[in-house]
C-alpha cells in the first residue's frame, strides 16, 4: 500500500471513530517500556534495600537493640542481656576450678553440657548446656538488679556522684585494658562482653548496676546485731565459728596402684589393698604406743613411709572422722584416740577449743600499684623496666605520706589524700579505709603490719606487696572475730531472704531477642 493510500485509510477510520492501527501500535510500545523501566526499577530500589538491610544486620544493630526479656515490665535488650552472659562465662573461665568444670577454651558452649563437676559448684541439679545455664544466669541477674532498683527508686534512692565516680572507673579500666591489648575500645569490649556490646550499652549497664549495688549495700550496713543476738546465734551453732589446736598422723592404708608392661595402671587386687590396710592399723598401734610413752607425733611420723603429720593451731571444723572427734562438746586437753577411715588411720591429739577472741582492726591504705602488665617479661630490659615501676611507686607513696605529714597530719587528712590518690578502687570511696580486717585477710606484709603487737592508733607507715606500695594508717582495733563472724552470718541470711522477697514475685519473660545472645 502506498503511503498516500495508508495516510487516505487512517483518515478514514478516525472519521468512523475508529483508532488509528499505527497510534495503537505505538501506544502499545510506550506502555511497554514504561512497564520495563518500572520493572527494573523496581528491582534496582529491591538491590539498594536488600543491601542496606544486610548492612544493617553485620552491623548488629538489630541483633542488639532487639529485646530479649523483659523483667517487671521493663525491656532488655540482646546487648544488655549478653552483658551478664559474658560476664558470668569471663568470671567463670578465669576462675582457678575452669578446668575442673570443663570450661577449656575450645568448649562449644552451646553443645557442651556441665560436668559433675561444675553443677556441684553452681548448684545445678539438672542436665544442661553451658550456653543455657549462662543465659539462665543472666535472667537473674538482671532480675535482681530490676528488683533492687525498683525498691531503690520507691526508696528515694538516687543514683549519685559517688556511683558516676564507679562507672568511670570501670570504664577507665576497661581502656587500659584495650590499650594494653593493643586493641581498640570498641573491639574490646566485643571480644569481652559479646558481639551486640557498645559503649552506649555498656554505660547503661554499669549505671544500673552500680545503683543496685549501692542500694544492696547500704540495705546490708544498715542491719545490725546487739551483743545478745551475737551470743545467742554463736551458742546455736559453735561448731562453725570456734577453732580447734590438734595434732594428727594420717596413716595411708590404700594400696598402691601399679602398671602393666604396657604402662596401664592396675588396680591393687583384694589381698593386696588388705595388707596395705593391715599395715597401717599395725603403724597406728604402734605409734599409740609410742606416743603414750612421751614420743612427740613429729617424730613418730618420721619413722613411717605410709604416715602424714600436720598440725592445726587454728583448725575449723568439717564433718569427718577427725572433725567430728575434735569438735565434740565432752573433748579435753591433752585427749587422744586412734579413728579409723576404712582403709586408713588417724592418731589424734587434742589440745583445745574455743571461739576467735582476738580483735579485728581498721586501716586505712593509699595504694601506688606496680601494674607490670605492659611488659615484655622475655625482654632484656625487663628487670631494669619493672625495677624503675616500683622505684616510681615507691616514691609517689613517700611523696604522700610527706604531703599528709606536712599537714593536718589527722585521720581525716589521710582519708581525703586516700580519695584523692589510692589505686585501690575498693576502698576510694571511703577514704581507702577497711574495717573490722581478720587475720589473713589480706596479704602477708599488709597482714603482719597490721597485727603487729606494737601496733597503736594513728601509727603510719610504707609497706611493700605484690599490688605495690602502700601508705598505711592505722585506725585501731575493732569486734572479736567471732562476733564479726557471726554478725556476718547473720547479715547474710537476713540480705538472702530481702533479696527473695523483692523478687519473689518479679515476673521475667523471655522474646525474640534471646537466640541473638550468646
Amino acid at each position: 500500500m502506498s503511503a498516500s493510500r495508508e495516510k487516505k485509510l487512517r483518515q478514514e477510520l478516525a472519521a468512523s471513530g475508529t483508532p488509528d492501527p499505527k497510534q495503537v501500535r505505538e501506544a502499545e510500545e510506550r506502555a511497554k517500556q514504561h512497564r520495563s523501566n518500572m520493572l527494573y526499577g523496581g528491582i534496582a530500589v529491591l538491590f539498594v534495600l536488600v543491601a542496606a538491610l544486610l548492612l544493617l544486620w553485620n552491623s548488629n544493630v538489630i541483633q542488639r537493640s532487639t529485646t530479649a526479656v523483659t523483667i517487671d515490665g521493663q525491656k532488655y535488650s540482646a546487648a544488655e542481656v549478653d552483658y551478664y552472659y559474658h560476664a558470668t562465662y569471663n568470671s567463670l573461665r578465669n576462675s582457678q576450678y575452669a578446668s575442673y568444670m570443663g570450661l577449656g577454651e575450645a568448649v562449644d558452649l552451646t553443645t557442651t553440657n556441665l560436668n559433675d563437676m561444675a553443677k556441684m559448684f553452681l548448684g545445678v541439679e539438672e542436665d544442661m548446656t553451658w550456653d543455657a545455664y549462662l543465659k539462665d544466669a543472666a535472667i537473674r541477674n538482671l532480675t535482681q538488679i530490676t528488683a533492687l532498683n525498683n525498691a531503690a527508686k520507691d526508696a528515694g534512692f538516687t543514683f549519685t556522684d559517688e556511683m558516676q565516680q564507679d562507672v568511670d572507673a570501670s570504664l577507665s579500666q576497661l581502656k587500659e585494658n584495650a590499650s594494653s591489648n593493643g586493641m581498640s575500645l570498641s573491639s574490646y569490649l566485643k571480644a569481652l562482653f559479646g558481639k551486640n556490646m557498645t559503649m552506649s550499652t555498656l554505660k547503661n549497664v554499669l549505671k544500673n548496676s552500680a545503683l543496685a549495688s549501692h542500694y544492696e549495700q547500704d540495705y546490708s550496713d544498715k542491719l545490725t546485731y546487739s551483743e545478745d543476738e551475737l551470743e545467742k546465734a554463736y551458742a546455736e551453732d559453735k561448731n562453725s565459728y570456734d577453732v580447734a589446736s590438734y595434732e594428727v598422723i594420717y596413716f595411708n592404708g590404700t594400696a598402691p596402684s601399679t602398671t602393666d608392661a604396657d604402662g596401664k595402671s592396675v588396680a591393687p587386687t583384694e589381698e593386696e589393698s588388705a595388707a596395705a590396710k593391715d599395715a597401717a592399723k599395725k603403724a597406728a598401734d604402734e605409734a599409740m604406743e609410742r606416743y603414750q610413752n612421751g614420743d612427740t607425733l613429729e617424730k613418730i611420723a618420721k619413722d613411717y613411709d605410709m604416715a602424714t603429720y600436720s598440725k592445726q593451731e587454728t583448725g575449723t571444723y568439717s564433718s569427718s572422722v577427725v572433725g567430728d572427734w575434735v569438735f565434740d562438746e565432752s573433748r579435753q586437753a591433752d585427749d587422744n584416740a586412734l579413728l579409723e577411715s576404712d582403709p586408713s588411720y588417724y592418731l589424734v591429739v587434742f589440745h583445745s577449743r574455743g571461739r576467735n577472741d582476738y580483735n579485728t582492726v581498721d586501716v586505712r591504705h593509699i595504694l601506688f600499684r606496680v601494674d607490670s602488665s605492659s611488659l615484655d617479661t622475655k625482654s632484656e630490659t625487663y628487670d631494669d623496666d619493672l625495677a624503675k615501676l616500683q622505684a616510681d611507686a615507691k616514691a609517689k607513696a613517700e611523696d604522700a605520706l610527706q604531703q599528709w605529714k606536712s599537714g593536718d597530719a589527722t585521720e581525716d587528712s589521710f582519708a581525703a589524700l586516700a580519695t584523692e590518690l589510692t589505686e585501690d578502687p575498693g576502698s576510694k570511696s571511703t577514704g581507702g579505709l577497711y574495717e573490722k580486717v581478720y587475720h589473713n585477710q589480706m596479704v602477708q606484709s599488709f597482714n603482719d603490719w597490721c597485727f603487729d603487737e606494737s601496733r597503736q592508733a594513728g601509727d603510719t607507715d610504707i609497706v611493700e606487696t605484690n599490688y605495690g606500695y602502700h601508705v598505711m594508717y592505722f585506725v585501731g582495733q575493732n569486734a572479736p572475730y567471732w562476733q564479726v563472724q557471726v554478725e556476718n552470718t547473720l547479715r547474710s541470711a537476713d540480705h538472702s531472704e530481702w533479696i527473695e522477697s523483692l523478687t519473689a514475685d518479679v515476673e521475667a519473660t523471655q522474646a525474640s531477642g534471646m537466640k541473638y545472645v550468646g
